[in-house]
């Protein structure tokens, strides 16, 4: 039986310039994704959170102003676009020393995302990063558990989630 794709789906929300804010968007993407209820991999998921806490974190942290962000699904990878008012696009991760406590974000963003961009936007730039979000087609019965033998090995969590709150984050409705 072939994949069937399922209709793209698109989400929109408002983060404000606080830090704490952050934390919210990241775990309103998640839910919004979940609540979508198509076939999307575990361990994309997780990376759908990390990576948007780093996007996200950046435009709020390098422009002291809030973003728009954007996740959409086409049936095969997750895209998230991430609107501030910052002029410079992003055209590769910075260099790090091997001891400092910041800016490997996009590093992040680089190894893990199948594809990733920036782009120039009428009020400033946009970041974007797709991965790829399909569940693989396995050979497992009904009865075996999902994570008892997986297709394919999960992607490591390179880093902690960091929960916390009090930031604003609101879902803004959109048509698609």
């Amino acid at each position: 039986m072939p994949y069937r794709t399922p209709d793209s789906k698109s989400a929109s929300l408002l983060v404000s310039s606080e830090v704490a804010a952050v934390s919210d968007a990241r775990r309103q993407i998640v839910a919004m994704v979940r609540q979508w209820g198509w076939p999307i991999a575990p361990d994309a998921v997780d990376t759908l959170e990390l990576l948007a806490g780093e996007v996200i974190a950046n435009a709020v942290v390098h422009t002291g102003s809030g973003c728009h962000v954007t996740v959409s699904w086409n049936g095969a990878c997750l895209r998230v676009e991430v609107k501030d008012p910052g002029p410079a696009l992003v055209l590769r991760p910075a260099a790090v020393s091997s001891d400092a406590e910041c800016g490997r974000g996009l590093q992040l963003v680089e190894c893990l995302a199948a594809r990733w961009g920036s782009l120039p936007t009428l009020t400033g730039k946009a970041v974007w990063f797709e991965i790829d979000g399909r569940v693989p087609p396995s050979s497992r019965t009904p009865s075996e558990p999902h994570d008892e033998k997986p297709d394919r090995p999960a992607l490591p969590r390179t880093a902690p989630a960091v929960r916390g709150g009090g930031g604003r984050a609101r879902l803004i409705p959109q048509i698609t």
